[in-house]
């Protein structure tokens, strides 16, 4: 089931004593937002039908250190993010892990009962063989994490020309989606709440994302996407709007833009790919889209209209060319 729960459950009403003044650190007790912008940096994809990953480091600008992501979507949609630092050690490269963000596929629980997006703090170190062949990066360790294609790269032949092309281009799109609502502590779980006092959450090379929940009884929510960057050259930008009881029955509707760009090799400047916006149009059943469609339309070609599920198994392998 699709992860836009963007609602707050008749059971939260127990909460209601008192709740309703929480600002956005009050419940879960730590700052919502720890993500450090890594600036205009390189990613990295590996994906197979089962799961996707995305490798982002900061240039290390001389110093010893500097940040690094590792985020892995499953086809569940299930996602976990790795954040931390890493340093050179000859030819191996070495990860140190401080914070964990996971959201599981909980969508067989009730609202109520589900964990939503959490953040752990970890102290965890993997080292790696690194080495680059071209456009292909190799990390050789334990655990395997194997060979990774620069994400500009393996998306260069992205295109919406037929139904087929387009619902992969809106699973590639759904990449940074899912990301960032890994990073919204509390998302798609009963702690949604805390954001009727709105909060901004940083995209982790660019923009950020914004959440307003209107109130308690009455939890209509806005994402609001600016300039938002995950991977390099995807950027998305709009409004997802969220409109439910307090069942989760409802609608999402609105429009989220997106562009991914490149850069020729012979530096005359990012050109864009691929360009277009992404409608919504969704019945909510128990806070979870039970009908309706999304529409993929690309700048200057065509409008895909998709049902619902379409992104409820998130293989990106169709359109992404990246080593196994």
């Amino acid at each position: 089931m699709r992860r836009r729960t963007l609602h707050v459950a008749a059971g939260l009403l127990a909460l209601s004593a008192g709740a309703a003044c929480l600002g956005p650190y009050a419940i879960l007790g730590q700052a919502l937002d720890q993500t450090i912008s890594l600036g205009d940096q390189p990613t990295w994809i590996q994906a197979t039908p089962e799961q996707t990953t995305l490798i982002v480091f900061a240039a290390a600008d001389g110093g010893f250190s500097a940040p690094f992501t590792l985020t892995t979507i499953a086809r569940d949609q299930s996602t976990v993010i790795l954040a931390g630092s890493y340093h050179f050690d000859g030819n191996q490269v070495i990860l140190n892990s401080t914070l964990r963000y996971v959201l599981r596929n909980q969508y067989n629980l009730p609202v109520t009962q589900r964990d939503g997006a959490q953040r752990f703090d970890i102290d965890a170190g993997s080292t790696y063989l690194y080495s680059r062949d071209g456009g292909i990066l190799t990390l050789d360790g334990s655990p395997s994490l194997g060979s990774f294609a620069y994400f500009p790269d393996a998306l260069v032949g992205l295109k919406a020309t037929s139904q087929t092309e387009a619902e992969c281009v809106m699973r590639v799109f759904e990449l940074t989606i899912l990301s960032s609502e890994t990073r919204i502590l509390g998302f798609n779980g009963p702690a949604i709440i805390q954001y009727t006092s709105p909060a901004s959450f940083n995209g982790t090379l660019a923009g950020s994302v914004n959440i307003n929940v209107e109130s308690l009884l009455k939890p209509n929510t806005t994402l609001d996407y600016q300039s938002f960057v995950d991977f390099s050259g995807f950027r998305v930008d709009g409004i997802q709007y969220t409109i439910t009881d307090l069942d989760g029955n409802g609608n999402t509707t609105n429009t989220v833009y997106f562009r991914m760009t490149i850069d020729p090799a012979d530096g005359s400047g990012p050109q864009t790919l691929i360009a277009g916006q992404v409608g919504y149009d969704l019945g909510l059943v128990s806070g979870t889209p039970s009908s309706g469609t999304y529409t993929l339309t690309v700048d200057a070609g065509q409008s895909f209209p998709m049902s619902y599920d379409v992104i409820n198994t998130m293989d990106v392998t169709p359109c992404v060319s990246t080593p196994h």
